[in-house]
């Protein structure tokens, strides 16, 4: 099996066309008779992830595109009030979108991510003949002999959510059905170029690094430490902060050291990073390669607290004419990698849902 990745112009030419001929259509897109169809979502309620956040942005997706209604099975209880914050505000109770239970219908579509077969099978509907999407959102899924790697048998509809991961794969051979790339948007507004192309307020952001270090504690404390013997006074984040505070960091940070695990399908830190106006150095995770290019949109160093101090350091005495150039950049990587630019992606595919799952 190979994977397709569909062209953004092509993405939304189709979605056009699909709000223009459900405008055209009696009622709205569905008859008298016809209830919207629905896709079932399934989300563990304990901890919030980079997954976690995305997940809810294809909630979003469904919810608004016409003649189709999320609803989502939440299960366990948040670790701590501030995952319950974020949790309420990725999935909030409306719509009666909120359930107990899977109880989808014949027309219904099952939306299937990460570990989420468990649910299907638990439910006992494994064997129901109705379309799978399933949101495929890191590298881990082609390790053999992990759960996820189990799964990839399953006959689905695979979004992906970076070209990289679409390619691995594929490269299993062991799908079935089609392999399409929708690339991860972000819902973070990106700064506006002020000056000569730094974000405005830059030189006046109250921390001069911020450290992403949740995910990599010890290379993230001995980093920490390292700039704090040079006289530089570093934020060094180690666990989870609820979202309007991470941003609000984020968009008082001259420059954001984002330290990703070794393998990531996508790494949206590194993203919304740059789209707050952080001056970014991060390491590669092969997911995020299609984003963060070296030198043009960010500083990406090799491993270890060495190289990313001499990266720091680099960017902190980065000249203004360099630093511009890397804020037009980065700002022209966000607006490619828009929140809308995904929807639009999602719905075309979520619209074909029908034809794409006869060549499963």
């Amino acid at each position: 099996m190979t994977s397709q990745s569909f062209p953004t112009g092509a993405l939304q030419k189709m979605a056009s066309w699909l709000r223009k001929a459900y405008e055209r259509s009696p009622a709205g897109g569905l008859s008298a008779r016809e209830a919207p169809r629905k896709v079932w979502f399934h989300r563990g309620y304990r901890t919030v992830t980079g997954g976690s956040i995305k997940h809810s942005h294809y909630f979003e997706h469904v919810l608004r595109m016409p003649g189709f209604a999320p609803k989502v099975a939440l299960v366990g209880e948040p670790a701590n009030e501030a995952y319950a914050r974020t949790l309420q505000q990725l999935w909030p109770a409306r719509d009666h979108a909120v359930v107990a239970r899977w109880e989808p219908g014949p027309r219904d579509v099952l939306f299937v991510e990460g570990v989420d077969w468990r649910f299907l099978a638990k439910s006992g509907l494994e064997t129901l003949a109705i379309p799978r999407i399933n949101l495929i959102q890191g590298i881990q899924h082609v390790h053999e002999g992990s759960e996820r790697y189990g799964y990839l048998v399953e006959r689905a509809i695979r979004v992906c959510v970076s070209q990289e991961v679409a390619d691995a794969i594929a490269a299993t051979g062991r799908t079935r059905g089609p392999i399409l790339t929708v690339p991860n948007g972000t819902d973070v507004t990106p700064f506006e170029p002020a000056g000569q192309g730094s974000p405005a307020g830059y030189g006046n952001r109250h921390f001069a690094v911020t450290i992403l270090g949740y995910k990599s504690p010890d290379v993230a404390a001995a980093l920490s430490e390292r700039l704090r013997s040079e006289g530089i006074d570093a934020l060094l984040l180690r666990r989870f902060l609820d979202r309007s505070t991470y941003l609000g960091l984020l968009a008082e940070s001259r420059v954001a050291v984002c330290l990703p695990y070794a393998e990531e399908g996508f790494y949206l830190p590194a993203l919304e990073a740059m789209a707050s106006g952080c001056l970014v150095v991060t390491l590669d995770c092969i997911g995020n390669r299609g984003f963060c290019h070296r030198d043009e949109s960010c500083l990406v160093a090799e491993p270890g607290p060495d190289a990313l101090f001499a990266a720091t350091k680099r960017a902190l005495a980065m000249p203004p004419p360099e630093r511009a150039q890397m804020h037009r950049r980065a700002h022209e990587t966000v607006v490619k990698h828009s929140l809308d630019a995904e929807r639009e992606g999602f719905q075309a595919i979520l619209g074909d849902v029908d034809r794409l799952w006869e060549t499963c």
